[in-house]
């Protein structure tokens, strides 16, 4: 057991020695302060003890020697301490920032470095090589020339100049097909008995005719020689003496009574001849007998009469022209040439009839009216009213 004189002190302990060996100082005013005891007061009592200790209990911040020598750890030497993770890195980086180079491997140290388990592959002519044992094998010599590669070589070579060969007389071919004409190939013997007999054909062959209803018209066209007739050849074919007085259009909804220009005769309103009315209701004209009358619209046939009146023989045919209802009359025909009845349906351009001398007439010539309001309606100038709406 140790020695209670030799046992150390406690901090506490040493406080309490400290604040006895204070001497009082003798201020006035402090009769009230507690002073703390001498040291020869005695013991302390239980509530010095508690303000003693009150006292020391604030922060300590004096150092303490630890006497004992077995709780003492000696540092390990610089030499001998372990490298940590933050010297080496350190390490690194000053070791990269003062070098601005940095070494990389040579494609021969990179080949060196990789694993010889890879075989090498052969190279063509050592595939075609004949096989040799490694220990014969002392020197490495030219590589020979076989008997069995040679043709075949030289059949490779034969056929890709064959292939080549081949494909440019086919473009040559296909080129001389496309420029030149179908009879560049022919004989000139081959080129005259060709059209010989496309002229025997030719001459063979019975024309195109093309017959309108009545005879109107009639269109001849020669099947190679291309020919055909026109308007005024014909109107001629028909009978009409054409002249410049008008034009008809063959494509409109409303046309003349002829298709071509005719002679005008009597014209609307009065006049003075022997034999004839002195207020005429018309329009002559005078085309020729026989001469084919046309319609001069869509319409339907009002009126038919065959016979020896005043008018003749005569037709009236109803019109819708611009929502009016129009009657146009055609008079002093052959007997016996007009081809549609009351009731009937005609259409523009239609022939109706021909130009003949029936009833109160002078001459063969066709008298035509315009009446507006129907069968019955008014009279109008019939060459004033074709001209303004014909188209």
């Amino acid at each position: 057991m140790s020695d209670p004189a030799t046992k150390p002190l406690t901090r506490r302990e040493l406080r309490k020695r400290e604040r006895m060996s204070v001497p009082v100082l003798d201020i006035p005013g402090s009769a009230d302060i507690d002073a703390p005891p001498a040291a020869d007061a005695g013991p302390l009592t239980p509530d010095l003890d508690l303000l003693v200790a009150a006292s020391l209990a604030g922060p300590e911040f004096e150092s303490v020697t630890i006497a004992d020598s077995d709780r003492l750890i000696a540092a390990p030497a610089a030499a001998d301490a372990p490298v940590s993770d933050v010297d080496r890195l350190q390490t690194v980086v000053s070791a990269v920032t003062t070098s601005t180079e940095i070494p990389f491997p040579t494609r021969a140290q990179r080949r060196a470095e990789q694993p010889a388990s890879r075989p090498r592959r052969a190279s063509a002519r050592e595939r075609l090589a004949p096989a040799v044992h490694p220990a014969a094998v002392t020197a490495p010599a030219p590589w020979p020339r076989t008997t069995a590669t040679a043709p075949a070589n030289r059949v490779r070579k034969f056929a890709t100049t064959g292939v080549t060969m081949v494909a440019m007389a086919f473009v040559a071919l296909m080129a001389v097909a496309t420029s030149l004409p179908a009879e560049a190939l022919l004989s000139s013997a081959d080129v005259q008995a060709a059209a010989y007999n496309a002229k025997l054909s030719a001459q063979g062959e019975p024309a195109q005719t093309l017959s309108m209803t009545g005879g109107a018209d009639t269109i001849s066209v020669e099947r190679d020689g291309y020919e055909s007739k026109t308007i005024a050849e014909v109107a001629a074919a028909s009978g009409i003496r054409m002249e410049a007085t008008f034009t008809n259009n063959p494509n409109g909804t409303v046309q003349w009574p002829f298709s071509v220009g005719v002679h005008i005769g009597d014209e609307f309103g009065f006049r003075d001849c022997a034999g004839c009315s002195s207020n005429h209701g018309g329009q002559d004209f005078n085309p020729g007998l026989g001469a084919p009358i046309q319609s001069i619209a869509d319409g339907v046939v009002r009126y038919a009469q065959d016979g020896e009146g005043s008018l003749g023989v005569h037709m009236i045919i109803d019109h819708m022209i611009d929502g009016e209802l129009v009657s146009s009359v055609y008079a002093h025909m052959i007997h016996g040439s007009m081809l549609f009845k009351t009731g009937d349906v005609v259409t523009v351009g239609q022939v109706i009839g021909q130009v003949g001398d029936t009833g109160m007439s002078t001459g063969p010539h066709l008298h035509f009216e315009i009446r507006v309001g129907g069968k019955d309606g008014t009279k109008v100038n019939p060459l004033v009213w074709l001209y303004a709406n014909t188209n």
